[in-house]
């Protein structure tokens, strides 16, 4: 019986470890989506730098 307590034990931490990395890749996966909206802005923007110079002009 002792067995199956420390496997029990070494699950739950198994399973800790899991849902930890989850939550951690689920982080990184809304940070790069930010990172891609900001850059689809800065795109969006970037053909519109040209207009502006030659408006100034």
């Amino acid at each position: 019986m002792p067995e199956k307590i420390e496997r029990d034990a070494s699950d739950d931490s198994l399973e800790q470890e899991l849902a930890r990395e989850r939550r951690e890749h689920a982080l990184i996966d809304e940070e790069k989506l930010g990172m891609d909206e900001l850059e689809e802005e800065h795109l969006k923007r970037e053909p519109l730098q040209p207009e502006r110079e030659l408006a100034s002009r």
